[in-house]
């Protein structure tokens, strides 16, 4: 089924990374790689917070989710139980912010990692390394798309369309997390904040300074 969405409300300054295709047409993810969601339950064994996260899921998603490997595909539905059992665990927006960066460092070592080694051989700046958030985005997700805007020299803006898992805060945050731990390796400061949506859909955006 496709997810249709309403026209921006706020004109964009300078399109930096336009989606692959009219946001009304890239449909909506059906599947996510399941290296987010094994580093991220990794992440939780390591707080000490795994049975907490656990006891929030049906038990065939428990089963599902316990056994994952990495770099397989995985339902959608699968990983929305995920991220909705962590955001069940009403973690303050720091420890996400926290869980979310270490998160992003696991991936240096798969997908982003890929991603920032194809940046630095074309110039150390976070516009190289942004330049490849729609690579990144169709290795993790089938369905939707990501863009990018120019809001200022060192200002840019995300917008993912078309997934589900932007309704949960915890991925949301999670998204800001890998942004600033791979652009950091860029910048001496990386800031994200969650910013208005520009669409009505299964959609997010964030802000991104750096100096």
């Amino acid at each position: 089924m496709r997810q249709h969405f309403a026209m921006p409300r706020e004109t964009a300054v300078e399109t930096f990374l336009p989606f692959r295709a009219p946001p009304a047409r890239m449909g909506t993810a059906t599947v996510a790689r399941s290296t987010l969601v094994t580093a991220s339950i990794q992440s939780l064994r390591a707080r000490g917070l795994y049975d907490r996260y656990a006891v929030r899921l049906a038990e065939d998603q428990r089963a599902a989710l316990s056994t994952a490997i990495a770099g397989v595909w995985i339902p959608m539905s699968l990983a929305v139980a995920h991220y909705r059992a962590c955001d069940a665990l009403r973690l303050c927006i720091g420890e996400q912010l926290d869980i979310a960066l270490e998160v992003g460092q696991q991936m240096h070592g798969t997908f982003l990692g890929a991603m920032l080694r194809l940046a630095k051989s074309v110039g150390v700046t976070p516009w190289a390394a942004l330049a490849y958030s729609g690579k990144l985005y169709e290795r993790l997700f089938r369905g939707g798309g990501i863009a990018v805007t120019r809001t200022g020299p060192k200002d840019a803006r995300v917008d993912m369309v078309g997934n589900p898992l932007c309704d949960i805060e915890y991925f949301r945050v999670g998204v800001r997390g890998v942004y600033e731990s791979g652009l950091e390796l860029f910048a001496a400061r990386v800031a994200t904040h969650e910013i208005p949506r520009r669409y009505q859909g299964l959609d997010m955006g964030i802000r991104i300074s750096w100096v």
